[in-house]
């Protein structure tokens, strides 16, 4: 009899295990909603004069694999616009874990720049992959004139200028600009000119997800 309530016990055991198990699907199952609800804190690094997110300052957007907040909610009679401050995007692999796309906005009362983190969930455990997953960028592919870049980097300091990758809400496409600082302890005439004329020039490439490989091309 003690026996058999140990078997028992056990069978019972094994069947709660596999019942919280099947309420809790794996990351490949997850919307984006799921995501968003499990993503560590470390990855949502947005900062500035924005709104606590909220109801009203969250998309989700399952259908599309997007998830986004807003900087403000509606403000029917104010001139001051809507704009996301935190995005993601969910890219589907055939052949690789799922990737998810986080943009953060960091702004402050001289400059603003963006954090991306490239995201690949394996059981527990969140891995940044951007590394593995973006083709060979440089200042070189933003202007059609090559010296440009060269140009840029003599007024201001590499750490000015910074990539800025819009998680799309459609598509498979992302768009990648450059957030530069324009913010210049020498203000000389000349410089400031030559500074906005170089980012008004300034172009944005787009890099296409490639489902087959789990990674981003080159658009063409």
């Amino acid at each position: 009899m003690f026996s058999a309530k140990i078997i028992l016990s056990s069978f019972l055991i094994c069947i709660w295990a596999f019942s919280v198990q099947a309420q809790t699907p794996n990351a490949e199952d997850w919307s984006i909603a799921d995501y968003l609800k499990n993503l560590p804190e470390k990855y949502k690094t947005f900062e500035g004069d924005f709104s606590a997110a909220s109801k009203e300052t969250t998309i989700v957007d399952d259908k599309n694999g997007y998830a986004a907040y807003l900087n403000s909610p509606p403000q029917p009679d104010s001139e001051n616009q809507q704009f996301p401050i935190f995005e993601m995007a969910l890219f589907k692999s055939q052949t690789k874990p799922s990737l998810l796309a986080v943009s953060n906005l960091k702004s402050d009362s001289v400059c603003s720049e963006y954090e991306t983190f490239f995201l690949r969930r394996v059981g527990k455990n969140w891995t940044n992959v951007k590394s593995q997953i973006l083709p060979p960028l440089d200042l070189k592919m933003f202007w059609d004139a090559p010296q440009s870049s060269e140009r840029l980097l003599k007024i201001l300091k590499p750490s000015a200028i910074s990539y800025h990758f819009e998680p799309p809400r459609q598509g498979r496409q992302m768009k990648v600009s450059l957030e530069i600082c324009d913010f210049l302890e020498d203000d000389a005439a000349e410089s400031v000119d030559e500074l906005k004329e170089l980012i008004k020039s300034a172009k944005m490439i787009r890099l296409e997800w490639n489902s087959k490989k789990g990674k981003f091309d080159l658009a063409k």
